[in-house]
């Protein structure tokens, strides 16, 4: 029987996107049944794989008015491969995703990342008249949207009490997804040579500026420590500004990007990191969720330094994995860190709810099931 073709498409996020490839994209073709189509940002065309058809955009750059073109690549891709179902994962697309069901037929789901709206507000990315148009177009597309969208998917659970016109829903949050090891070894950790990572969005809100002060000074008491920050950084006024704090300090170790860095890369960080440093502004707009990279560092075993949230704590004092830091509070990293060293991490229960196993991958298959049964 010829699989039945599903397509998964995003704007700005890559290809091979954790979420939309890893989580999603390979949930879906274990089954056998799907020729999935997935649409997103490369600087490189991507081989095909079993059941995985890829679809890159902006090759070249990832300019301002190629975002503008995004949705005229997913018509002409969705006319051309006529999905029975897709899964759009940014508010752009919503119009060109309504407009292809109309013509075309197939079932549409929105899988809700972000709430972009409250990002608008809070992330400092636009100011004036452009932060109010920005946020009332999303708010204008996504309430249209609501009548012709079949389903919604939550990243986080907080989106159930922020997107409550966004009906029907289940969460599956960004869990980890890979191999669940046999049980993750306690360890402490030790100098002289300790490694801190910070990874994923580069943004002034995520808190990296304070994470780089603070770590520029508990090196002043400890001399061989590094700090590797490698990601996404999108607005290149705030990457000048940490390329000049990391300037002339040999033990940071700056590795930014404009466009997404490959998720294999972040891995290879983590992999090479002792203690993972999640140093976010506590804003409404970040403060209720779960950053994917604490899903990350339970399921790695990586000991983790995070800003004061209590909902974060809750997993650090759980299976004995972080410590709360005050990342502004400079004259106490030196005996923060001391905490740090004197703790026995992963000496309490194994962090089974960070993996994404074998309930969220039925969740996903089922839904998707239900959805093309119920197609006139």
């Amino acid at each position: 029987m010829r699989p039945i073709p599903i397509l998964i498409a995003s704007v700005l996020k890559p290809l091979k996107d954790p979420r939309a490839y890893y989580r999603f994209g390979l949930s879906l073709r274990e089954t056998n049944k799907y020729q999935i189509n997935i649409i997103g940002f490369s600087t490189k065309k991507e081989a095909d794989e079993k059941n995985i058809k890829f679809h890159p955009l902006f090759l070249e750059k990832r300019q301002a008015f190629s975002r503008i073109f995004a949705s005229l690549v997913f018509y002409r891709i969705y006319k051309k491969e006529r999905p029975k179902l897709s899964i759009i994962c940014t508010w752009e697309l919503i119009p060109s995703a309504i407009l292809c069901t109309m013509l075309f037929g197939g079932k549409l789901v929105y899988d809700v990342q972000e709430n972009y709206a409250l990002n608008i507000s809070y992330n400092r990315t636009l100011k004036g008249i452009k932060k109010w148009f920005a946020k009332n177009l999303i708010l204008l597309t996504e309430y249209f949207g609501k009548f012709l969208i079949d389903h919604y998917i939550f990243s986080e659970q907080c989106y159930k009490h922020e997107k409550k016109a966004f009906k029907p829903y289940f969460v599956l949050e960004n869990k980890y997804f890979g191999a669940v090891p046999k049980n993750i070894p306690s360890k402490k950790l030790h100098l002289p040579n300790l490694r801190f990572l910070i990874s994923g969005t580069i943004t002034e809100v995520y808190g990296i500026k304070e994470a780089m002060q603070w770590f520029l000074e508990l090196r002043q008491s400890f001399p061989e420590i590094s700090l590797h920050i490698i990601g996404h950084c999108p607005i290149p006024d705030f990457a000048k500004i940490l390329s000049e704090m990391a300037k002339e300090n040999k033990g940071i170790h700056l590795q930014i990007s404009g466009q997404p860095v490959p998720y294999e890369q972040i891995m290879e960080a983590y992999a090479a990191a002792d203690v993972v440093l999640l140093p976010y502004h506590q804003i409404p707009s970040i403060s209720p969720k779960i950053p994917s990279k604490l899903f990350e560092s339970l399921a790695l075993g990586k000991p983790f330094f995070y800003s004061p949230n209590l909902l974060w704590k809750s997993f650090a004092e759980k299976y004995q994995a972080g410590l709360e830091v005050d990342f502004s509070a400079k004259s106490l990293a030196a005996e923060t860190l001391h905490s740090l060293l004197s703790m026995n991490f992963y000496s309490k229960d194994f962090p089974y709810e960070a993996f994404w196993i074998q309930k969220e991958r039925l969740q996903l298959q089922n839904l998707v099931s239900s959805l093309l049964e119920a197609q006139p």
